[in-house]
């Protein structure tokens, strides 16, 4: 591994989190670095602390995924300037069942922007 490679941000893993309660879900803290998304090759992002364990980019949609409800609820938040840069975030999330297969579970959030 290079030294570059090294100091590259790595990604938050949603496989993860493996709640499937809505009313018990996985809570993430996140203070956001780099508020406004961006793509990678695969995904649309945001860089933020997560859990003051470090900074990771933040997938907010896999471009071979039709679920954008995280992205589309991310970037309302972001256009209302109720997220910016420094932000504090909750971001709660969970496997819940797919509207359209009940057989498949589909990822679920909820984003919280910090009052204060």
């Amino acid at each position: 591994m290079t030294s570059n490679e090294s100091s590259l941000t790595p990604f938050l893993h949603w496989g993860e989190y493996k709640s499937k309660d809505e009313n018990n879900p996985d809570v993430l803290h996140l203070k956001v670095v780099d508020a406004e998304p961006f793509a990678t090759t695969y995904t649309m992002n945001i860089d933020a602390e997560v859990d003051e364990k470090g900074i990771h980019k933040i997938p907010l949609h896999n471009f071979e995924s039709p679920n954008k409800a995280l992205l589309n609820q991310w970037t309302k938040l972001w256009k209302e300037q109720k997220i910016k840069d420094g932000s504090s975030v909750t971001l709660y999330t969970w496997l819940g069942i797919s509207t359209r297969n009940a057989d498949k579970s589909i990822r679920r959030w909820k984003v919280i922007p910090s009052t204060s």
